[in-house]
């Protein structure tokens, strides 16, 4: 690979914030560019060589925080330029092929709240809602005569007009609860992900299914209270205890045999990293 490339950015950012009794409100927007990692240049397959990608970021939100509770709302539009996003395939060697998708955006909102009704006891939430969207894509996909020989073809080309980006799903949910009296603190959480694609297809086929899980934490701090060590930190942790099966993030392979159907002899290969069912896993930690 001959690669000489120069890259020279200007990331301007502007806002305006208003506070006061509590409340607060802000309004922002910023323009970022960000270059190529060289496993995209090295590991970019059948695409061109990437471009530097570029976003206009606008986000409007707004804050209130009372006696014992507290809620806010970040809405953003993200409008990108040759964003880098994964296709879903990987190379050779496992990592992730990226090629850069001239226009498309992210578009949603972060929600946040949290309450402390009593001194030893909170609750706390928070999700993010969006659309991740391409408006103009063109899926570069391998082509094969057929499966017997598999005589490499060109590429069979695939635009798509508004699909939604690969591992991007559409909902992030979170949920908390925390007991804390003297040195014990305890707190459950439960965390829930919808479905996310593979690839830029939008294929349901070819998809994370959505999935929850719930950990818990378990801490007590000893305070020894001489010059020397200070604090024990005991802690256990229960991770998945409901020992939910779902996977993370995977991986997507997909081929045309026979370039005169090429949807109906589409072949694929699906890899599913899965995550761990239920662990624990306990630790003390000492502060001198």
């Amino acid at each position: 690979l001959n690669i000489d490339e120069k890259f020279n950015f200007f990331n301007p950012k502007a806002g305006i914030s208003f506070n006061k009794d509590g409340h607060k409100a802000y309004a922002s927007v910023a323009y970022s560019n960000r270059e190529p990692e060289r496993n995209n240049y090295t590991d970019n397959g059948n695409y061109p060589y990437p471009k530097k990608e570029q976003v206009t970021d606008y986000e409007l939100g707004y804050q209130y925080t009372g006696n014992n509770w507290h809620a806010g709302a970040n809405f953003y539009y993200m409008a990108y330029d040759n964003q880098i996003a994964q296709t879903g395939q990987t190379s050779d060697i496992g990592e992730a092929l990226t090629t850069n998708i001239k226009d498309s955006y992210r578009m949603g909102v972060e929600l946040t709240a949290g309450w402390a009704p009593l001194s030893w006891m909170s609750v706390e939430g928070n999700a993010a809602l969006s659309q991740n969207k391409i408006k103009d894509f063109d899926e570069y996909i391998e082509t094969y005569n057929n499966m017997t020989d598999w005589v490499p073809m060109d590429p069979t080309v695939k635009h798509y007009d508004n699909s939604t980006l690969a591992f991007s799903p559409a909902a992030i949910v979170n949920g908390f609860a925390d007991f804390h009296i003297k040195g014990f603190q305890a707190t459950w959480h439960t965390g829930f992900v919808s479905r996310q694609y593979m690839d830029n297809s939008e294929c349901k086929d070819r998809s994370l299914p959505k999935y929850s899980r719930t950990d818990i934490h378990l801490s007590y701090d000893l305070r020894c209270g001489n010059k020397g060590l200070k604090h024990v930190l005991f802690g256990l942790d229960f991770g998945n205890i409901f020992n939910r099966r779902y996977a993370s993030s995977g991986w997507a392979y997909s081929s045309i045999l026979g370039a005169d159907k090429p949807e109906t002899d589409r072949y694929y290969q699906l890899g599913y990293i899965p995550s761990a069912g239920f662990t624990a896993m306990g630790s003390v930690k000492f502060r001198f």
